[in-house]
C-alpha cells in the first residue's frame, strides 16, 4: 500500500496542530505554578533583630551621695516610649507592626504606655565622681524592614518596593515588660 506524499503532509500537518494545542495548554499551567501562595503579592522581611531595654519618661531625680545610700521612686503616673521610624515606615506603620508582631511571635508597635503607681528602690554605690537616678526601661525590639513584591519572572519575593532596608528603632512590646536601672552621670 503505497501512501502519497500529500497524505504524510496531512498527518504531519494534525500531529503538528496537536503539539501547538498540547503546547497551549501546558503554558497556562506552568505560569499557574509563578502565583504566590495564598495569593499574597507583597510581603514584609525583617531582619538584623536586636532585643534591648529603652528607657521610658519614669526616672527620679539625680542624686549626689557620695558615701552610698539607696533612691526610691513611687509615684502614680503615666509612663510610656515611643519607636524611632522613618517617613516610608510611618506611612504603612499599622501594617508593618502587625506583621512584625507575628514574624517576632509578640505583640510590638509604634508606641506603648501605661498609667499605674510605679514603686521600686534601689542602692547607690559608694564613690565620688558621679550621680545617680533610678530609671524604668521598657523592653523593645530594633529591626530593619523591606517591603518586597513577588515576581513572576523568578517566582521568589524578589522585587524589593523600597531603594533600602528601613531601620525601626526601640519598638516597644505592647505588655507591660519593663525593668529599673541606675543611670549614672558624671558631676
Amino acid at each position: 500500500m503505497k501512501r502519497s506524499l500529500g497524505a504524510y503532509a496531512a498527518i504531519l500537518g494534525v500531529l503538528a496542530s496537536l503539539l501547538v494545542s498540547v503546547g497551549l495548554v501546558a503554558a497556562p499551567a506552568a505560569q499557574a505554578r509563578c502565583i504566590p501562595a495564598n495569593d499574597v503579592w507583597t510581603i514584609y522581611k525583617f531582619k538584623d533583630r536586636v532585643t534591648l531595654y529603652h528607657p521610658t519618661n519614669i526616672a527620679s531625680d539625680w542624686v549626689y551621695w557620695p558615701h552610698g545610700g539607696s533612691i526610691t521612686y513611687s509615684k502614680t503616673a503615666t509612663a510610656e516610649t515611643n519607636a524611632s521610624v522613618t517617613a516610608t515606615v510611618e506611612a504603612e506603620a499599622g501594617v508593618i507592626f502587625a506583621k512584625a508582631s507575628t514574624s517576632f511571635g509578640v505583640s510590638v508597635g509604634k508606641s506603648w504606655s501605661k498609667s499605674d503607681s510605679w514603686s521600686y528602690t534601689a542602692t547607690v554605690p559608694k564613690g565620688t565622681g558621679y550621680k545617680y537616678r533610678l530609671h524604668m526601661y521598657h523592653y523593645s525590639f530594633t529591626f530593619k524592614v523591606m517591603k518586597k513584591r513577588w515576581s513572576s519572572a523568578t517566582c521568589t519575593y524578589s522585587s524589593n518596593v523600597w531603594s533600602s532596608w528601613q531601620t525601626v528603632r526601640h519598638a516597644p512590646v505592647k505588655a507591660n515588660s519593663n525593668i529599673w536601672r541606675l543611670d549614672k552621670r558624671a558631676v
